[in-house]
């Protein structure tokens, strides 16, 4: 499968050889080429494996990810122009082959195992989304580390185009990129820079993602204006703290507690 491998924004010969795939496909002579859309190297890969594309698009569930991490949401796809020029249509995904086989990758790599899964993946307007749970696995939580803590925001995906059509410039008919119409999902990568802009972790609902950090008074959580005693503050200083800031109000001046 890694046999004639073109890049999508290298260079204008691979971006030509792309096309040729593509027109070669089109007229029934070749199969898909397979897709990967990141910056560190977006390529096609000539020729792909015949897959069934399975029946029915259900929307798949949520469920709590395996130890005390719930599963991560990022959006994955969505229908900006990427940095290779290329536009991915939303309603033109294919799901039902990815949710029999929701497997999460390291840079697009087919060699090594996953380093997770999907929980659920779905679409909206102008947009893909999936819930990542990661794998038990030293590599895989050392790269949901990097994610949690911020480091790492990217995701990308590897497709098989279905149905696509030139991007140009209106006036000019310069050639601008590839707009998929239609495309199965194969796979989903963590990379450090995707291709697309907004295909980063994101937090959809306060219930999908672990809790901010309260703000602190020194050791302690503290909330300027909450009822005391706050959350892992003890009875005794939470009372100490309310004298204060009650005696600040009465002389006319507001304690620095925040």
């Amino acid at each position: 499968m890694r046999n004639g491998a073109t890049g999508t924004g290298a260079s204008s010969r691979e971006r030509e050889r792309l096309l040729e795939s593509l027109e070669s496909y089109r007229r029934g002579l070749s199969d898909a080429p397979l897709l990967r859309k990141w910056s560190g190297g977006a390529v096609a890969l000539a020729g792909s494996a015949n897959g069934a594309n399975g029946a029915g698009e259900g929307s798949g569930g949520y469920a709590k990810a395996d130890g005390d991490e719930p599963p991560m949401t990022f959006v994955i796809s969505s229908e900006e122009v990427d940095r290779h020029g290329d536009v991915v249509l939303a309603q033109g995904w294919r799901l039902a082959a990815y949710r029999q086989n929701p497997v999460f990758l390291w840079a697009h790599d087919y060699t090594r195992p996953v380093i997770g899964r999907a929980r659920a993946v779905w679409a909206e307007t102008e947009r893909l989304l999936a819930r990542m749970e990661f794998a038990p696995t030293g590599f895989a939580q050392e790269v949901a580390a990097l994610y949690r803590s911020g480091y790492q925001q990217g995701v990308s995906v590897g497709f098989k185009p279905l149905r696509y059509e030139e991007r140009r410039q209106e006036q000019t008919g310069a050639f601008l990129g590839i707009r998929f119409l239609e495309q199965e999902l194969l796979e989903v990568s963590a990379v450090p820079v995707p291709a697309n802009r907004q295909a980063l972790r994101r937090a959809l609902s306060p219930e999908l993602e672990p809790a901010p950090e309260p703000p602190r008074f020194g050791d302690y959580p503290y909330c300027a204006g909450c009822p005391y005693p706050a959350a892992g503050v003890s009875p005794g200083l939470a009372e100490a703290l309310a004298a204060l800031r009650a005696a600040a109000v009465e002389g006319g001046a507001r304690a620095n507690l925040d």
